[in-house]
Formats: structure tokens, sequence, C-alpha cells
């Protein structure tokens, strides 16, 4: 019978370890062709909600699925989100709002076996999405950064950055870290739990340019869709692990080498034309502008790496790069059969009737 797990039972049975292990295997697989992904749906339509809303508002449908004959599974992964784009002086940032009863969200996995078509269990994703976000980072920072990295500068201290820190941690043995983001109290409350967690020193600070200066890795983990990290906060020998393709600019990126993409996947992007007032010069309504002065189709990607096709780091002078810039439903399929077998294994979880979700006929 499927197996349902909520985030509480997720966080219980997911490791940033499992979730890297299983990740550079999958990588590998796709360096070699046999796991496939499919390109994200992204569908925005108006919503109700958007009322008495000051700025653009929309209902957001997002879709991803991929396959791992590895782990033999396949999985569909899916959100519906309230989404609102806020001028916050310094650019537009996303925010998905929390109108579901109680304030909360809504984002189910499904995991099915490749051997007969079953569904295995089903997921809440917050938990899981967010392990694998950071556990993307960690390989890259594994196969990229220099060896004696210890120290870290992280942008962002919000549900994203926890996980970097796990991820960064477990490729490299990090001695110090030093946040910013915007508001001081989150930041420093940041700083406070984490430490606690991971055991490191982690320091709150006043600017981006303190969080970039002297360090060994530079995380972004933000909601922003403008760049604002430029070429001021390279210098030798340092590693970029960009959460989003628009936090670092341009120069930034190409002064990287290698500068390393997570996937040459693009979002398939269907917009409502009842939304179109809200588009100007410079902003689209959809989760990320593409209008870059970067050819990323011409970049390696992290599957590339991983399969040998590229060469990594060759010396400790380099400044090396890699892009998250879109999520991929085959780590659902990897991390996600890690965490099932552990709930198998745990005994955690509740079984639901097979036959909600069969049929007997054929469409």
């Amino acid at each position: 019978m499927p197996l349902f797990l909520n985030n509480d039972e997720v966080d219980q049975l997911i490791t940033m370890k499992d979730t890297m292990e299983a990740l550079e295997i999958l990588y590998r697989e796709m360096g070699q062709g046999a796991a496939v992904t499919a390109p994200r749906s992204d569908v925005h339509t108006p919503t109700a909600a958007a009322a008495n809303a000051e700025g653009p508002m929309a209902h957001y449908l997002k879709s991803m699925s991929g396959a791992s004959p590895h782990f033999g599974t396949a999985a569909l992964r899916f959100s519906s989100d309230i989404v609102a784009w806020r001028d916050s002086g310094g650019g537009m940032r996303r925010e998905k709002l929390p109108l579901l009863p109680g304030q909360r969200w809504m984002g189910i996995i499904l995991l099915f076996s490749s051997a007969n078509g079953e569904l295995l269990a089903v997921m809440n994703d917050g938990v899981l999405q967010r392990f694998r976000v950071g556990g993307a980072n960690g390989v890259s920072t594994k196969y990229l950064a220099r060896a004696d990295a210890e120290t870290v500068g992280l942008i962002g201290s919000g549900w994203q950055a926890g996980t970097q820190v796990l991820a960064v941690c477990e490729a490299r043995k990090i001695k110090k870290i030093k946040v910013f983001s915007p508001t001081k109290a989150n930041r420093e409350n940041f700083a406070r739990v984490t430490s606690a967690k991971v055991g490191i020193e982690i320091i709150p600070v006043d600017s981006y340019e303190a969080a970039a200066k002297d360090v060994d890795i530079l995380i972004t983990s933000t909601n922003s869709r403008q760049p604002f990290i430029g070429k001021w906060a390279l210098r030798e020998g340092l590693h970029i692990s960009a959460m989003q393709r628009d936090e670092f600019d341009d120069e930034a990126l190409l002064a990287c080498q290698p500068l390393v993409l997570h996937t040459h996947s693009i979002e398939n992007n269907v917009t409502s034309s009842a939304l179109a007032h809200f588009e100007r010069a410079d902003f689209t309504l959809r989760d990320h502008p593409t209008a870059r002065g970067i050819d990323w189709k011409s970049l390696p990607t992290l599957a590339d790496l991983l399969a040998g096709r590229v060469k990594g780091r060759e010396n400790d002078r380099q400044v090396t790069g890699f892009v998250n810039n879109l999520g991929m439903g085959a780590q659902f399929a990897a991390v996600g059969k890690k965490v099932y077998d552990a709930a198998r294994a745990k005994g955690l979880g509740r079984e639901v009737p097979g036959e909600w979700f069969t049929q007997d006929v054929h469409p």
C-alpha cells in the first residue's frame, strides 16, 4: 500500500549525507543518459486573492517529473501557490503566500515504482525539496571548492539557507560562517539556531560586503529576481555557490572557470493573457527573468562534471562557480527513494489503500 509521509516525518528520516549521496548517483546517471528529467512546467493565471493587491499576484501551478533507473523510481512533484511580486527597493522579490487554512502552503510529491508503475508514496514536498536544493549545491562544492576551504560567506537567512549550511559542512570541514540578510533580527536568530545545530561558529554581519570578505566559499540563498552580487565579491581561490540564477551578475559569473550549471532545462512558462497588464519593460510575470548576457546552454552541467566530461578545479587560484538555476524532477525520484526506504525501515508514515489510486479501466 502507498505510504503517506508529512513534512515532520520526512524531517526525521532525511539527512544531508544521504541526500548528497543520492544526488551524486543521480547526476552520474544523468551524465550517462540513463536517468531522465522533464522540463519544469509553470502556469500563471489570475487569482481572486489579488482583488485589493498593490502589485502583481497570480495563481502559480508548478510541476516537474523525472526518473532514475538506479533507484527504480519515478517522481512527480507539483505545487499550487498564490504568488506576489514585491518591489523591495533593491529589486523585485517573489513571495509565496500562505493562504490555505492555518496559513499553510500546498506541495506534493508522488513517488512511483518503475518496476510495475505502482504508487509507492505521497509526501509533502517542503522538507525534501529544501534538502535536494541544498544537496545540489553541496555536491557542486564537493567537486569545485578548494580542498582546504574552511570559511563561508552566506547571503540569506530564510528557509533554504539552513540546508545550504548543512550541505557546505558536509562537503568541507568548515570552521566559520558569516551570514547577512537585510533584517537584523532574522540573521541573528539564524546564526544562533543554525550554529547550535551544526556546531560551527556562525557570525551575523551587517552587509553583503562583510559576508563576502575573505571567505573561501560564497553562498547566496535568497529569493531575489535581480542580480545584486558583482565581480567585487570575487577573490583568488573562491568558490561561489548560487541557489538562484538571479543573484550574481553576468560579470561575476563569467569570471568563474569553470562555471557549472545545474541543468540546461528551462521552465515551460505559460501565463494567462489576463495578466498582461502587469508586464513592463523591466518585469515579466514568471518565476525567473531570462534576459541575461550569458549563453546558459554553452555551460557545462553538474551531470557533465560528475560524468567526467569537464574538468573541475585544477588549482587553488581558480575562481569556480555553480548556479542552481532550476530544480529537476529526477531529484525527487532519487532522494525520495532514500526517504521511502528509511520510512519503511523505521515504521514511519501512514499506509493508505492502494485502490484509491488505481482503476480497472485503461484511459
